[in-house]
């Protein structure tokens, strides 16, 4: 089977539980940073500002989505700030979260996490 090589196609690979989280978080990931960019980056969703569009992927602001079969993780500068706050997920020791399907999401923690991300001179 050929990666997904868009958004689309990726989100057209996801269980129903993963498409329905990731429009879920895209959509407050939209609300954190109206103008932000998504597109994939090493097979996965990638969000970030574009007014950092010219900084190596790599080295920019962003958040990235990685979907399994039971939960997703969240890939974001400020998640180790937001950690204490989000205590009903998990956090790797990278402090990386990890959202099961069966957790609601918190809204308003979440979009402020993910703008601090995106946007860390505002921190």
């Amino acid at each position: 089977m050929e990666k997904p090589s868009n958004l689309t196609e990726y989100v057209e690979t996801l269980s129903e539980q993963g498409k329905a989280y990731f429009h879920e978080l895209e959509s407050l990931i939209r609300e954190a940073d109206p103008e932000v960019r998504g597109t994939l980056f090493v097979h996965q969703p990638y969000f970030y500002s574009a007014r950092y569009e010219t900084v190596k992927s790599h080295h920019r602001p962003s958040v990235m989505l990685t979907f399994f079969k039971d939960h997703l993780n969240v890939f974001a500068q400020a998640n180790r700030t937001y950690e204490p706050q989000l205590s009903d997920y998990r956090f790797t020791e990278k402090h990386n979260m990890q959202i099961r399907y069966d957790q609601p999401l918190h809204r308003e923690l979440l979009v402020s996490l993910f703008k601090d991300s995106l946007h860390p001179e505002a921190v």
